[in-house]
Order: C-alpha cells, then sequence, then structure tokens
C-alpha cells in the first residue's frame, strides 16, 4: 500500500497477475506498507467478502508479524509471510508492439472447447494470430484434434504462441469487462492479457509466459 494507492500482485512462476487501485478506490494510506499475504488468508478473505454487499468496505491493518482484516462485524488475523518477493516491476512487459482485442465470451468458449483436446497433464494449446481472426489449436495422442477461431481486432504479422490454456481461462472466466485485450511482443515473449474498454476500475494485468509445443 503506498498514499496514492493499492497494489496487489500474485506469481507462481509461470504467470503474474498485478492489480492496482486508486487512491479513491482503496481509501486513504498515510505511509507505505508492504507484506506478503498467505494464499489460505486471501482465500478467506475472499470468502468473507463474497458474503456482503457490494459497496462493502474491508479495512486493512498490520504490525510486524501479523495482518487484520475488517469487514461488518468480522475481523480475519493472519500472520505474515516472510521473504522476498520477486521483483515484479521487471517481469511486467514495458511495451508490445502487438495486440488484438476480442469479445472476452468468443475467446473463452472457444478456448474452452478446444482445450478438451489438449494434453491432460500440459494443457497446451497453439494461439495464432493473424488479421482480423484468432485460431485456437490443441492435439493429443488420446483425444485427437481440434481447433476454432473467432474474430479479432489484430492488425500485424501471424504469430503463433503456445500458451496454458488453464491459465488463459482463469483469467477469462473472473473479468466483467465485455471484451479482452492480448499484447504481444513474439512467439519467444510472455503474452499479457487486460480487461479492454472504459469505466474500468484501477488496473489489472495478466502475464502468462509462452510454452513450447
Amino acid at each position: 500500500m503506498r498514499p496514492e494507492g493499492l497494489t496487489m500482485v500474485a506469481t507462481d512462476g509461470h504467470r503474474l497477475a498485478f492489480v492496482q487501485a486508486t487512491e479513491a478506490e482503496s481509501g486513504q494510506v498515510d505511509q507505505q506498507f508492504r507484506a506478503l499475504v498467505p494464499k489460505k488468508a486471501m482465500a478467506e478473505l475472499t470468502k468473507l467478502a463474497d458474503g456482503t454487499e457490494p459497496d462493502a468496505k474491508i479495512s486493512f491493518a498490520g504490525d510486524e508479524n501479523y495482518l487484520f482484516f475488517q469487514i461488518g462485524q468480522r475481523l480475519l488475523s493472519s500472520r505474515k509471510l516472510t521473504g522476498n518477493f520477486p521483483d515484479y516491476e521487471r517481469v511486467l512487459p514495458k511495451d508490445h508492439a502487438l495486440a488484438a482485442r476480442l469479445q472476452k465470451d468468443e475467446i473463452r468458449s472457444a478456448i474452452e472447447r478446444v482445450a478438451q483436446f489438449a494434453d491432460e497433464r500440459s494443457r497446451a494449446i497453439r494461439v495464432q494470430f493473424t488479421t482480423g481472426e484468432v485460431r485456437i489449436f490443441s492435439s493429443s495422442v488420446e483425444m485427437g484434434e481440434s481447433e476454432e477461431s473467432v474474430p479479432s481486432e489484430y492488425q500485424g504479422p501471424d504469430i503463433e504462441i503456445g500458451f496454458n490454456a488453464q491459465y488463459l481461462l482463469d483469467f477469462l472466466r473472473v473479468i466483467p469487462q465485455d471484451h479482452v485485450a492480448i499484447h504481444l511482443k513474439d512467439q519467444k515473449s510472455a503474452g499479457e492479457l487486460r480487461p479492454a474498454g472504459e469505466n474500468m476500475a484501477g488496473q489489472y494485468r495478466y502475464v502468462v509466459m509462452p510454452m513450447r509445443i
């Protein structure tokens, strides 16, 4: 937390999620505060938040060893994790020459169908970007092959990248916006997904490492 707003980052080494809220959205903060929050505590906090009104406020505080979250009359306390978080600012792409804008439900449904034919362990799919279209492919010895295509606002060279289908679906299933933007550099660099459209609260960036297929 900083005076200018709240930043939350999570990563598992294969993908990174970055969310930033402005001061108006997160409330006033007197000084910078950094903490590593356990995954279990975040899951419990999500459960508490799901049971409240949409406009409910979450109060947050912490000391050297503990974190405290209050929602209404409920208080959640958790130990802080020790250690250093990866330097996420180095992971976030600085520039992307290419971008594709797609209708969220169309690309999500296409990936869900194609992913049924992907390898069960790797969940690998191929995503091909061409002018005006995105095509998704998968194949496995047991299940066979599958291919889908969806329209896209994309102008650039043809490029094909391998991704873990589940990682893409995790993002597409939670954003409320109707459109998504996929930012690209080349087939060997990480792709970045963002909600697309106006009137977005804060900033949400989702970086996914490519796969060799």
